[in-house]
């Protein structure tokens, strides 16, 4: 097992969390120089294979903030209008299930596959965070249905 220090971890820890961010742009985020982050990169392999060997703990605050940064960043000229596309499953979810499906229990159903995710596998920080990003999202929604 390969020993890195914390400053280490806290760059690989960000470019897991942002695989295509500039040396540069990590180096801000982290407090250290890009010629250390490039160094890292070439000198103890891919963020995957070192946070395989890293015990690092995921604190509720980092799924928040990942989450937050998925949900609030403009996603939507990859994924299209968040609105729209739970709009879009509710409505191909009522044909398919002969039930009326709202954008809400759209949110609560995905959460739910992200719930059954953790069961199988606890330590996958995608999973809650991808949970609570869809909750996030139909808060929003059921939000806007009231005003």
């Amino acid at each position: 097992m390969r020993v890195i220090g914390k400053k280490a971890e806290k760059v690989w820890a960000y470019l897991v969390r942002h695989p295509k961010a500039s040396n540069a742009k990590v180096a801000k985020a982290c407090g250290c120089s890009p010629s250390y982050v490039n160094l890292l990169k070439k000198k103890i392999g891919t963020p995957k294979e070192v946070l395989e060997e890293v015990n690092l703990t995921v604190t509720r605050a980092d799924v928040l903030d990942t989450a937050k940064d998925y949900v609030t960043k403009d996603r939507a000229a990859e994924h299209g209008d968040m609105e729209n596309n739970f709009n879009t499953i509710a409505r191909y979810w009522s044909v398919h299930l002969d039930a009326q499906i709202t954008p809400t229990d759209v949110a609560v159903m995905m959460n739910l596959l992200k719930v059954a995710r953790i069961k199988s596998n606890p330590k996958s920080k995608d999973n809650w965070v991808d949970g609570a990003g869809y909750m996030a999202c139909g808060g929003e929604i059921a939000s806007a249905l009231r005003a």
